[in-house]
């Protein structure tokens, strides 16, 4: 083999490894990295199919044109006719069904399966951490022997896609583990809030069986006291319900469009109007999971002070990442306040405040000249740029 091609083959790995982080939808990228593997190899087809959480369906990732091709039969395939020797083999080498034409295990595979795959196809493993994730099948229109350096470069290129997968799946569980803990502690917070007001609201209650007991004349006063608490139950709930589908969507979408979707279900229900910054999308969507997560509820909870507390028409939304910190701005254009005349306990200052110590940030309000609130929350990152827990996407699940 002549340098030249060993300096090819190497220039293409690099290309798979690039493709795969390029940012951009995952099925795309994993597609791109194949078509690399098939230029290699000069195939026809290069369709990727990848095992299943379950561990019993490989799923078929492709573009529109293969699809086409293989059909809608193909879409899936039960993976204990695929996953046996000598297609799956403990080194995780490529493997040519020319060199196994005479083995029971090409003669189980379903016919039309055959007719596609042909008896020079390849089977190019991808695998990570000793787990076999799936793999690339490259079919061809004529006969096709597999060299010694390509089996070898197919061997590579099915590690570097296995590795990103398993970076994908990875991120993708830490990132379900930190939205379960977040809901955990907003169940935690909502029992507490809830019960408060639901005890004020008994003793409010009893009081207004009392003046129609004794026929009191502060029944007037203690109905409307009465008619306040549960309007503010009543807001209070509004506002729970739509911080709870903000938490639940964390676990399946990155921070900036959780912010987004939530912005825009806070404006349309509660006829605010909102407007979101975010300069460096690219930085707001590598924020980890558990400080996405107390962002998010600073910015719930700052929103509910906006409509509860300081009548707001209007609400800007400032996003701001780099590769160290992070900056949740959010200002009103309300009543403003005066910070050393309101509790904490009013504007759950004192909560806003604990979940960003419990990443290393702060919190700060200011009542903005003019009238309106300034909200800001700040956290650190790694300081050495990893994102612990950052969003990645179990692409089994999402394609």
């Amino acid at each position: 083999m002549h340098d030249a091609d060993v300096v090819a083959l190497l220039t293409r790995l690099v290309r798979v490894d690039e493709v795969l982080a390029t940012p951009g939808d995952r099925a795309d990228r994993l597609t791109g990295a194949a078509e690399v593997l098939r230029e290699v190899v000069g195939a026809r087809l290069s369709p990727v199919f990848l095992l299943d959480r379950t561990g019993t369906r490989l799923e078929l990732v492709a573009d529109e044109a293969q699809r086409r091709v293989l059909g809608d039969g193909f879409r899936t395939m039960p993976a204990y006719q695929h996953l046996r020797a000598p297609w799956i083999n403990t080194e995780e080498w490529p493997v040519s069904a020319a060199d196994h034409l005479d083995h029971a295990s090409w003669q189980v595979l379903p016919e039309d399966f055959r007719a596609w795959f042909g008896t020079s196809g390849i089977v190019a493993p991808i695998h990570a951490d000793g787990r076999h994730l799936g793999a690339v099948l490259l079919a061809f229109d004529g006969e096709y022997r597999l060299p010694a350096d390509v089996r070898a470069f197919l061997a590579v290129a099915g590690r570097i896609i296995g590795n990103a997968l398993y970076r994908w799946q990875a991120g993708e569980r830490e990132q379900e583990l930190g939205a379960l803990q977040e809901r955990r502690r907003l169940s935690d917070e909502l029992h507490v809030d809830l019960a408060q007001q639901a005890a004020a609201l008994g003793m409010q209650e009893e009081a207004v069986r009392l003046d129609v007991a004794t026929g009191s004349e502060l029944l007037p006063q203690d109905l409307e006291a009465l008619r306040r608490a549960v309007g503010s139950l009543q807001q209070n709930l509004r506002h729970q319900m739509l911080g709870l589908r903000a938490d639940a969507g964390l676990g399946a979408r990155r921070l900036l469009e959780t912010v987004r979707a939530h912005l825009d279900t806070f404006s349309r229900e509660l006829q605010i109007r909102t407007h979101l910054v975010c300069p460096d999308t690219a930085a707001a969507d590598r924020v980890p999971v558990a400080v996405a997560a107390q962002l998010l509820r600073v910015l719930q909870e700052s929103l509910s002070n906006c409509h509860l507390h300081a009548a707001a028409t209007a609400v800007v939304v400032r996003l701001l990442a780099s590769g160290t910190r992070v900056r949740l701005e959010v200002q009103d254009d309300g009543a403003g306040f005066d910070p050393a005349s309101v509790p904490d306990s009013r504007l759950g200052l004192s909560i806003m405040r604990e979940r960003m110590e419990q990443v290393g940030g702060s919190l700060s309000l200011v009542s903005v000249r003019g009238g309106g609130t300034l909200v800001v929350a700040e956290a650190p990152l790694d300081p050495a740029g990893r994102v612990v827990g950052g969003p990645g996407v179990d692409v089994r699940e999402r394609i």
